[in-house]
């Protein structure tokens, strides 16, 4: 979620200088960077430092000293050309034969505006040739006990003169400005050791000097907090005063986190347990605290400050949270109801999210001030009722470096239409991204050509997760072409290259349909994911060559968790074959569905967010001849869902042969939701109009439990003497067939509740995973529901669960067969001849039948004809028609067609 813009509450801050350069002095090896006035400068004021990526520290090459003590430096300095054993990168300068006593100084050296509290030494101290308890003394201008900036201890570093060694220490002030530097240093003589060199004092390298360390985290879980649990306003008057370091929390109870309560217990479930119970209720009421308020504090020093571009926070909450540091607001999660609350300090927000939610945020530098800084947390209960509340600040820290570029989460999506195809990924960092596309022919050892269509994002922005999303369109398809495409930039490096294809714009297909994949449900997500990518292994395998893989919903358990979409998006089909994604109830809750799937023709008014936070909106797709509609059902604003399907089964209506329609929440299941009173209330209201715009199937999830319908209309069943687990049912208008999918990844199932229900023709529950593969033909489509994990030996993978073939009723099924009829004149005698084609993919019987005679033939091949010339015995016949039935096998079934051709009076 993007972090909310910084609102200011009390005093402003000060204004704070911005960065200069470091000019390089001749004897100093210098970096620029970003410094501030020094501490120790005269006559000088203090501000507070710009806020910086880095401070890069001043570094003093030792050979490049200015003077030294009247030759108690031996050998001077020197220029080695060999490589020290530890690859430094100094290439061996440095400076030799020092003994105990040796000065050597460097002479207006620049340290720059920022103040340096560090001081870093690289040397060599050779243990059989030195002394021992080596130490320096650093001084700036003069040496004397008052301008002493540092006294480092040394120890050997090895036994030979390559090994070097490096020791960091803190000055004993901090440093900046113009100053002469003066080395001292010290080394008792080796005990026992009169000859040799018993004072000699090492090799010296560089000196460093740097910025005041930072710490790992400012602030932990294992840090205390001062919080108030009592459903109060902690400021009295609404406002957010309590949020700023002025106010007085010395009332407050004192605790480490993480802070929580489950209905009055610390253990939440899912692994979350509160170190500090939250209360729950407050005295007297039965309604949850509707706000809990949270403050600490933590120091920043101005060395520290100097440094610092930023501070990255990672919390986790349940259910909604804002957080402020000296009085500005920083970050907001979940938090969109506040904004409309007469009270802030005493409001519900959030949006039921489950489990709590991880999420990070960040505090720019210019919120922070030298010295103490105050943090504060409003945690928000979704509602009155709410189970649980959680919050844990595990981290406060640095930004580090800008990271990577990394992809994940890339997806292809259905498109628009058959020659269309949707892509989504996400990226930890914001840069520049495109998409590109060649035909995977022309992509050679992962090289795309120079005439790869680059496409740029239609869609982007930050994610709930503190990512970003992009949404691109693939159009102007070819049929029966394999694509290669990547993402990402020739300056930020490319993601690897996938696959898909496009099979026959028109015609027939089939694609996989999945019950809910809910990854994360059984609590072992490890487990899910497993099952998950075992559905689809044996999906696809079985039928390679399905054209979609639709998801009934409930993709994820938790609608905001980034390790179950993960999990979710693992599997590589999901890169090669188009997803049709369906909002559930465990999704709707995040805008991460909206995010990670890229829908087409989506109109987010029609089943529109219940609020900012979660996902809705529905869309429609055009696939060869069939219109898909897909609703958000976890909107019961029927009127805009009714709009919707009206408008677009009114527009593109006429294009397709087939009408089907998806939605999470099944209104004809037999398990645990069967009597809930939402899915009652959509069983009232949605069927009649699912019948009026002529729907032929509804594809539904929800319930875990496979039911297939009797054919339904207006609510009602449609054929009394329809028989239960009937192989084909023949719909009239408005007669519906409703499909309610099982699991997909075995990760949670319900037991039938009602076996008796009046809609159900036919019910299984064997409590392994199930897939259907949906194979559609301009006469029947097919539901074929299968095994993807086998349930003991008599039923294997991929056996079949149930199977049914929907028809509409008065639709001819006729074979393909041409029929041409002639007469010609044999030895005065009119005879009327026939030729039968057969252009069925399978032999089929015909027979011939005139008014002068029949003829049968058997078996006829594909593409061959059977031809016949039957005599009138006449010299003359009348007009007349000549009657072909034909017999074969389609789906499995027995198809008899007749034809009746004309011929002209002859003669």
């Amino acid at each position: 979620m993007t972090p909310a813009t910084r609102t200011t509450v009390g005093d402003s801050r000060r204004h704070r200088n911005g960065w200069r350069g470091l000019a390089g002095v001749a004897l100093l090896s210098l970096v620029a960077g970003v410094f501030a006035l020094p501490a120790t400068a005269a006559g000088t004021t203090r501000t507070a430092p710009a806020a910086a990526a880095a401070v890069t520290p001043v570094r003093v090459e030792a050979e490049t000293y200015t003077g030294n003590n009247n030759g108690a430096v031996i050998g001077g300095r020197v220029m080695d050309t060999g490589v020290e054993s530890d690859g430094g990168a100094s290439g061996g300068s440095r400076v030799k034969n020092t003994f105990n006593g040796s000065e050597i100084w460097f002479d207006d050296v620049d340290l720059g505006s920022t103040p340096l509290s560090t001081l870093t030494l690289r040397y060599v101290i050779n243990a059989g040739r030195s002394g021992v308890n080596q130490s320096m003394d650093v001084y700036l201008d003069e040496k004397s006990d008052e301008n002493k900036v540092a006294t480092v201890a040394l120890s050997a570093t090895g036994g030979d003169w390559s090994t070097y060694g490096a020791t960091t220490a803190d000055l004993l002030t901090e440093v900046s400005g113009r100053h002469k530097v003066i080395v001292v240093m010290h080394v008792d003589p080796k005990p026992g050791e009169a000859g040799g060199y018993p004072n000699y004092f090492g090799n010296i390298d560089y000196l460093e000097l740097g910025p005041e360390s930072l710490p790992e985290a400012f602030l932990t879980t294992a840090d205390a907090w001062r919080y108030s649990d009592d459903g109060t306003d902690p400021s009295g008057d609404g406002s957010l005063s309590w949020t700023t370091a002025d106010f007085d929390d010395s009332a407050w109870s004192e605790a480490v986190g993480p802070f929580g309560s489950k209905r009055g217990a610390p253990d939440l479930g899912g692994g979350f347990v509160a170190n500090t119970l939250l209360r729950y209720t407050p005295d007297g009421s039965q309604n949850t605290v509707p706000t809990y308020h949270l403050r600490t504090d933590f120091e920043v020093s101005d060395g520290q400050l100097a440094q610092l571009d930023s501070l990255v926070g990672a919390i986790t909450y349940d259910d909604a949270v804002r957080i402020y540091v000296n009085g500005e607001k920083v970050a907001g999660f979940v938090d969109e109801r506040v904004n409309g609350a007469a009270n802030q300090n005493l409001t519900y927000a959030g949006a039921s999210n489950g489990d709590p939610v991880t999420s990070t945020f960040t505090v720019p530098a210019d919120v922070l001030e030298p010295g103490e800084n105050t943090i504060a947390v409003a945690l928000y209960q979704d509602r009155e009722t709410s189970s649980d509340i959680y919050l844990d600040l595990s981290s406060l820290a640095p930004a580090g470096p800008a990271p990577e570029q990394e992809i994940a989460d890339l997806a292809l999506h259905v498109g628009a239409t058959q020659a269309e195809r949707n892509l989504t990924w996400y990226s930890n960092v914001d840069v520049p991204q495109v998409a590109q596309l060649a035909e995977a022919a022309d992509v050679v050892d992962g090289v795309f050509p120079a005439t790869a269509r680059t496409v740029e994002a239609a869609k982007s922005g930050e994610t709930t997760s503190g990512e970003y999303f992009r949404d691109v369109t693939f159009d102007q398809l070819e049929e029966n072409t394999e694509y290669a495409y990547r993402v990402g930039g020739d300056a930020t490096g490319w993601s690897d290259a996938h696959t898909f294809r496009t099979q026959d714009f028109t015609g027939d297909f089939s694609f996989l349909f999945f019950g809910d994949p809910q990854v994360g449900a059984s609590g072992n997500l490890a487990r899910d994911e497993a099952g998950w990518i075992d559905t689809l292994d044996v999906a696809t395998r079985s039928y390679p060559d399905a054209e979609m893989l639709f998801s009934a919903g409930d993709q994820v358990e938790s609608a905001g968790s980034e390790a179950q979409y993960d999990t979710l998006l693992k599997p590589e089909q999901v890169r090669s074959v188009p997803l049709v994604v369906t909002n559930g109830n465990h999704d709707v809750g995040s805008k991460a569905y909206e995010q990670h799937f890229n829908v087409p023709n989506e109109d987010l008014e029609s089943g529109g967010a219940s609020n900012g936070t979660s996902s809705g909106g529905d869309y429609w797709f055009l696939y060869k001849d069939v219109l898909f509609l897909n609703i958000n059902s976890n909107s019961r604003d029927f009127a805009s869902h009714n709009a919707f399907m009206e408008r677009v089964v009114a527009e593109q209506g006429h294009r397709a042969k087939w009408k089907v329609l998806a939605f999470h929440h099944s209104i004809y299941s037999v398990a645990s939701h069967t009597d809930d009173g939402d899915i009652i209330d959509r069983r009232d209201k949605m069927p009649a109009k699912i019948s009026e715009l002529g729907f032929d199937m509804v594809l539904m999830g929800h319930d875990h439990n496979y039911t297939r319908s009797y054919l339904i209309k207006d609510g009602e069943l449609a054929d009394p003497t329809e028989v239960a687990g009937q192989e084909r049912v023949e719909a009239e208008d408005g007669e519906v067939l409703y499909i309610t999918a099982n699991s997909s990844s075995g990760s949670k199932y319900y037991d039938t509740r009602a076996p008796d229900a009046w809609f159900a023709s036919v019910i299984n529950q064997e409590r392994v995973r199930n897939y259907s593969a949906v194979e559609v033909t301009d006469e029947t489509i097919t539901v074929r529901t299968l095994r993807s994990q086998a349930n003991g030996a008599a039923l294997p993978v991929n056996s079949v669960v149930d199977e049914v073939v929907l028809a509409k009723a008065g639709t001819t099924t006729d074979l393909d067969v041409s029929v041409d009829v002639s007469t010609r004149t044999v030895a005065g005698k009119q005879h009327v001849s026939t030729v039968v084609t057969n252009n069925e993919a399978a032999p089929v019987d015909v027979v011939v039948e005139t008014a002068y005679g029949s003829k049968s033939f058997a078996a006829v091949q594909p593409g061959r004809s059977a031809s016949v010339a039957i005599s009138s015995r006449a010299a003359a016949i009348p007009g007349g028609d000549v009657t072909v039935t034909v017999t074969g096998q389609r789906g499995g079934e027995t198809v008899t067609t007749s034809k009746t051709a004309s011929y002209p009076a002859a003669g």
